[in-house]
């Protein structure tokens, strides 16, 4: 009898923990939700992400004392209260993951204090994410497809954020500029016209032409300019063309910065091509950013094949 008086006392008592820590983690989660925003980005963006790893921690893992932990790190960053990436003796993680872990720790403490990391803070935020969630993972240990998740989230962002990744400073200041909408420089304005496509249509009916760009480049130099008249000279290219211009990026920057730099490529041809005596209004300009490589590639990887733009021509309107 007592033996049943003592398994029942400790169900019930593991069940109040249980609804008292689901009840913290939800209360946690909604003063998250209503703290005022940060006008820092980057505390903006990192307080965003806890959101959405506290969200699913409560809803999908039913972690609530973990949901709960990351709940109130998103509110520190809305307060601008220093939030640091996770501390390893914090985590009981096992000790064949202790050095890559402390390597790994001190690779994002040095790239989130680059002058790359503050051009991009919402990619930062995700890399601090990717770090705190993969030590949270190793404690548990046990879900691998989560913990590689993780990793690569963290590692990924490193890598973008590396210093071997150039970015244009020019494009870095238009994808800033069209942020603030501060700036209404006509590139800038002209390439905001430019729409996304899943498919070019019955592209077996179309001549098909492709241009190639010089790393972090969109602007178009001499040869290309000779190319695109060549073009236009031997196919007699007259306002009878409908004109199809995609433009495409390698996977060595970000996506914010790449369907940037994409839709410029793309505009800068259709540009070119109305300067050519073409009817700007028989020219779409589409883009992909890095999303639709010739050669497939890991993230982070520069491929000259994969900067380019298509150009397709249908000389039948109908």
């Amino acid at each position: 009898m007592l033996n049943y008086l003592e398994k029942k006392c400790h169900f019930y008592l593991l069940f109040l923990v249980i609804l008292i820590g689901n009840g913290c983690a939800y209360f946690d989660i909604e003063e998250l939700k209503s703290t005022p925003k940060s006008n820092n980005e980057f505390a903006q963006a990192l307080s965003e992400s806890y959101l959405e790893f506290a969200l699913y921690e409560m809803n999908e893992m039913h972690d609530e004392m973990d949901a709960s932990y990351f709940a109130k790190k998103g509110i520190n960053a809305r307060k601008n209260i220093d939030t640091s990436p996770e501390l390893i003796n914090n985590w009981d993680i096992d000790d064949e993951y202790i050095e890559i872990v402390n390597n790994k720790r001190k690779e994002l403490i040095f790239t989130l204090n680059t002058e790359r990391a503050a051009l991009f803070p919402k990619l930062s935020a995700r890399t601090q994410l990717g770090f705190d969630c993969w030590l949270e993972q190793l404690e548990e240990g046990w879900q691998t497809e989560h913990i590689k998740k993780c990793y690569d989230m963290m590692n990924t962002g490193l890598i973008t954020l590396a210093n071997d990744i150039n970015h244009n400073t020019e494009v870095v200041e238009k994808v800033n500029s069209i942020k603030s909408n501060k700036n209404k420089e006509n590139d800038i304005e002209e390439a905001k016209n430019i729409k996304e496509i899943k498919k070019i249509d019955d592209v077996e009916k179309k001549l098909k032409f492709e241009i190639y760009f010089a790393h972090n480049i969109y602007k178009l130099n001499n040869e290309t300019k000779i190319t695109l008249k060549d073009i236009k000279n031997t196919y007699n290219i007259t306002n009878n063309f409908i004109i199809e211009v995609v433009g495409h990026t390698d996977r060595s920057g970000t996506d914010e910065y790449n369907i940037l730099l994409s839709k410029l490529r793309s505009n800068e041809v259709k540009k070119y091509l109305t300067s050519l005596g073409i009817d700007n209004k028989n020219i779409t300009s589409y883009y992909y950013g890095e999303s639709r490589p010739k050669i497939v590639t890991a993230d982070g990887v520069r491929e000259k094949i994969n900067r380019r733009v298509e150009i397709f021509l249908n000389d039948n309107k109908n």
